[in-house]
This record gives C-alpha cells, structure tokens and sequence, in this order.
C-alpha cells in the first residue's frame, strides 16, 4: 500500500489497534465506528446508579499478553496500568479454604501442571473437562482457569486452546504470570490514548457511522457514502454477527457465550486478602471479585444460565458470595449495577473455534480484524490487538508491522 487511504470500521480493541499500527507507520487512517464512543466491549463509562466510572467488565492483562503491553506502551496508555504481583489468591466458598497462587508456589503437581500445558499431545476432540476433570486440582484451579479465560464449560473447551494459554502463562516465567490492571479504567489505558495517538498522526474519526453494504469501490454508511480508490484498503473490526450481514457467511450462527458483571458501591474503603486487586472464588457462581476504590465488582463467566435471571436476584446471589468470601455484612445489598453480556465471546468449543475465519476475503482489499478471527489465543484482550496488527500488516503489505 502507498498513498491509499486505509479505511478501518470498527473502533473496538482489534480496529484502534488496527488504525494505531498503520497511522505510526505512515499510513493515512480514516476510522468509522456506528457508536457514539470508541472501546466496543472493552471500555469504561460513569454509572449514574452508583455514581462511579465503571467498566462494562472486569479485565486483566498478563506479562503474556505481549501485543497488547506493546500497544499499550506505543500509546501511552501503559502509564494508565499498574503491574500487581505475580500473586492469585483464591478462597473455596464451600470449605473456607484460602491459598495463593506464585511463580514460586506451584498450582498443581507437575504431572498436572505438564497435563495443562498439552504435553505429551492433546486430541483434537479433548476438552478441559475430558483431559483434567479427573485431577486434585481441577475445581481449585484448573475449572475456574478454564471459565476465566475460555468462558466456556470445561465440559466443552477445547483442551488444545487452553493449553495454548497455559503455555504461555507457565512456560514464560513470573514476567508472563505478572498481572496489569486498571486503576483509572479500562478506557484510560486501551481506548483514550489510542484516539489521541491517532490524532497525533493525523487519522480521522468518525462516530455515529454504521457500516450497511461493502462494494468493489464504496463503502456505504447510513448517513453517507465512501468511494474507494485503487489504492484504498478496508479492515472489517465487527462483531461476527454484524458483519455477517455485510459479508454473508462470514460470521453467522457461530455460538457465543454470555458474561454477567455486577458492580457493587460500598459504603466504604476495604482490602481484598494480601492487598491483592483480585480474588478468585471457588465453588461459587461467581468467578473473579475485582476491587477499583469504592467499587467491588464480580464478572461470572459462561454465564448463560445466570443471565436469565433478573438483575436483583443476580445481585443478591452474588453479594452473598462476596460478603462470604471477604466478611461483610450480607444485608442490606449495596447499591449494585447488573450487566449482561449475552455476546461476550464465542464459545471456545473445538467446532466454534475450527469456523473462525481468517483475516482474509474474497476481496483483495478488504481485511478482517476481531478477537474472534482465526488465532491460537481464546477471545480476549489480546486476540483483539493481535488480530487488528495482523489485519494492518497485510493491508499495508507490511510483515514487519509492530507497535515496538
């Protein structure tokens, strides 16, 4: 590519990356997004209920995750991010049971831990479940895991994927197990300083455009129309099921997993055990407590069974829980703030993730971008960035693409 305009639509994760990568590299960037604000399912936003800056839900990002640190340091935003302890502590809700996981305190024994990272082999048609529901280790650590970074059933999990992450995780050090969180919010780190970086170098930025139909030569918007030159390349950043209806068979029907949130306003200041960011909950419906100032949050994984129930029975469950599991009075319930995420991720089964597409098309000049196109990580923070450098490397026919 040479003096085209890279036309970037989508201003999730995958398509700020996407615009981030090739506007450092020179190229000239026009970005689209159908919302009123960039982020798509990775920002923050100020909750009248509670009165606090929230996000829409709770992350993390390992020294693994290297992609989305290097994007994150290339924008500025790693200045918004603190680097916690290579420390996870967990409580069982059923024993009352606490313990820490370390670089230095093994989670499981090696035959366990070897069991994970795949080795010897892993079937293709394994599952977490299949391959390490019968260890001692599996509802302490391998189950909760598996929900955390697959959000999917271990039942259903592709062994192989997750293997692909611990790997990673295991085999990289304490450096790849330190966690990066979010004091300021999601938004502070991954999306504001992207729009600023793109402002730096001259990209244009467009809210309230959605994408309706793609042609050899115009993209066409509900309230405009764009021509394409010869020159001219086009990253898809959508959801597979919006982009489905502009590239039909691209994305449709893949099955997608539910995430519940619920953000809790205390009435005061507290500490999670070892001052830690985060807990892990066993034997619970919840999965992960979170703790920015004032605000306790719960993100609940594979939760398409929970979402059906009303948000004040959600909120009452799982306060109980985080009142157990940190000694808090369990009434009244603070005031709470429930959000479901009925299309969080894909589901990471083996035929799921086998359907993902590559970032290619029928068209030479359109590029796709998302967590959920065809890559080795699960649908996650890093999928996202990763795939939306990748899709700039091949529009701009540039392999050397980085963020470094």
């Amino acid at each position: 590519m040479t003096a085209g305009t890279l036309h970037v639509v989508g201003a999730g994760l995958a398509g700020l990356a996407a615009g981030v990568a090739a506007a450092r590299a020179g190229a000239r960037v026009v970005l689209h997004e159908a919302a009123g604000h960039a982020g798509g399912r990775c920002r923050s936003f100020h909750d009248d209920r509670l009165d606090r800056v929230i996000d829409n839900g709770s992350h993390l990002v390992l020294g693994a995750n290297r992609t989305a640190l290097a994007y994150a340091r290339a924008t500025g935003g790693l200045e918004a991010m603190v680097a916690a302890e290579p420390c996870f502590p967990f409580v069982d809700l059923a024993s009352g049971a606490r313990w820490t996981v370390t670089p230095r305190r093994p989670p499981a024994g090696l035959g366990e831990i070897l069991t994970a990272l795949g080795l010897p082999w892993t079937r293709r048609d394994e599952t977490v479940a299949s391959r390490l529901g019968r260890t001692p280790s599996f509802v302490r650590l391998w189950l909760p895991l598996c929900e955390a970074i697959m959000n999917t059933a271990p039942e259903d999990a592709s062994a192989g994927m997750f293997a692909w992450t611990m790997r990673k995780a295991l085999l990289g050090g304490a450096s790849a197990l330190t966690p990066w969180v979010f004091p300021a919010g999601l938004s502070a780190a991954l999306v504001a300083p992207a729009l600023a970086t793109l402002g730096i170098f001259g990209a244009e930025v467009h809210f309230r455009r959605r994408l309706l139909a793609i042609e050899a030569n115009r993209l066409m918007f509900d309230v405009t129309t764009v021509e394409l030159g010869p020159e001219d390349r086009v990253i898809l950043a959508l959801p597979p099921w919006v982009l489905d209806a502009i590239l039909p068979g691209t994305g449709g029907g893949m099955a997608t997993r539910t995430i519940v949130n619920a953000h809790f306003r205390l009435d005061r200041q507290i500490a999670l055990p070892g001052g830690s960011h985060f807990l892990g909950l066993v034997n619970a419906t919840g999965h992960w407590l979170f703790l920015r100032g004032d605000v306790l949050s719960i993100t609940v994984s594979a939760a398409d069974a929970l979402a059906e129930r009303s948000a004040d029975d959600i909120a009452t469950l799982l306060w109980r829980e985080a009142a157990s599991a940190l000694g808090l009075d369990i009434t009244p319930t603070p005031p709470t703030r429930i959000m479901k995420e009925r299309r969080a991720t894909l589901a990471h089964d083996r035929d799921t993730i086998a359907r993902r597409p590559a970032p290619v098309t029928a068209a030479k000049n359109v590029f796709l971008a998302g967590d959920w196109i065809a890559s080795p990580w699960p649908c996650t923070i890093e999928a996202a960035i990763s795939s939306g450098l990748a899709a700039a490397r091949l529009a701009l026919g540039r392999r050397d693409l980085a963020f470094d």
